[in-house]
């Protein structure tokens, strides 16, 4: 099976500037990098759509798709309207084609969530992008468990986000896992956690570490990931705030060493 590609998201080194941020995981080894909205929005209102996309050429760099349309479920018809109106045209205007959306706390039914999610699938076309379903597993937030986020995304046709932090905290099992296909799976987010002191239950995102610096059993996750015959992107996220006064350079060469060591590991590469 094929190398994925490994790509670096914003969040990771979230203090250095977007274009700066493109020429160090170029640096660092990456072949991806996975924008975030108010990233792509800064250099959009300073005028620098083209100095970033001719960068982003320069280095050989791929887009990772665009994170994220958040509180899905939360908003209503002209909020979300409007929220889609900016963030689709950021996608447009930095040439970006996959949007990832997020469910967001609001509880819904399963009727209104598919509605929901396809009316926006149905907005995305118009645009020329396409959607990726982020399964969420804090318990607070819509369709916690991977079952009922697959059953959501297979019933409307979004692929799904699969993220090692919120499989375990969602204690979605390896069986689960490895019984989606393949094609139902568009971006993996890989982070460990630090849990000492805390039952998964209580994590949060600023809990979130770099592989192999937690406790979560993240080589299981992805092994499970990789059963399902899975070949696409795998990007590091991570939000712990010991990484804002980190030299941003360091911590991008460590997830990339972290993460090829893990799929070494397991036997993906």
């Amino acid at each position: 099976m094929a190398t994925p590609v490994i790509g670096l998201n914003g969040a990771t080194i979230s203090s250095v500037p977007l274009e700066q941020s493109l020429v160090i995981a170029k640096h660092a080894g990456f072949q991806g990098f996975e924008p975030r909205v108010p990233s792509l929005a800064e250099c959009a209102s300073a005028g620098q759509v083209e100095k970033v996309l001719t960068r982003l050429a320069n280095l050989g760099l791929a887009w990772l798709p665009l994170n994220a349309l958040e509180n899905l479920f939360a908003l209503d018809q002209t909020a979300l309207t409007k929220q889609v109106s900016t963030i689709f045209s950021l996608a447009s205007k930095f040439k970006i084609s996959q949007i990832i959306v997020v469910p967001g706390t609001t509880r819904v039914c399963d009727e209104l969530a598919r509605a929901q999610l396809a009316w926006l699938k149905a907005q995305a076309a118009q645009h020329n992008v396409k959607l990726l379903y982020e399964f969420i597993g804090f318990r607070s937030f819509a369709f916690p468990s991977l079952r009922q986020a697959y059953r959501l995304a297979r019933t409307t046709g979004v692929p799904l986000v699969l993220d090692t932090f919120h499989l375990a905290i969602g204690r979605a099992s390896f069986k689960d896992i490895t019984r989606l296909p393949a094609e139902a799976i568009g971006l993996v987010h890989l982070s460990d956690a630090i849990t000492t002191g805390k039952p998964l239950e209580e994590l949060a995102d600023i809990d979130r570490v770099l592989p192999g610096e937690g406790g979560l059993p993240i080589a299981n996750l992805m092994a499970a990931i990789h059963q399902t015959g899975y070949c696409g992107p795998i990007s590091v996220e991570v939000f712990h705030p010991k990484y804002q006064s980190e030299d941003p350079y360091k911590v991008a060469v460590s997830a990339m060493l972290r993460t090829k060591q893990l799929l070494i590991d397991i036997g993906w590469e």
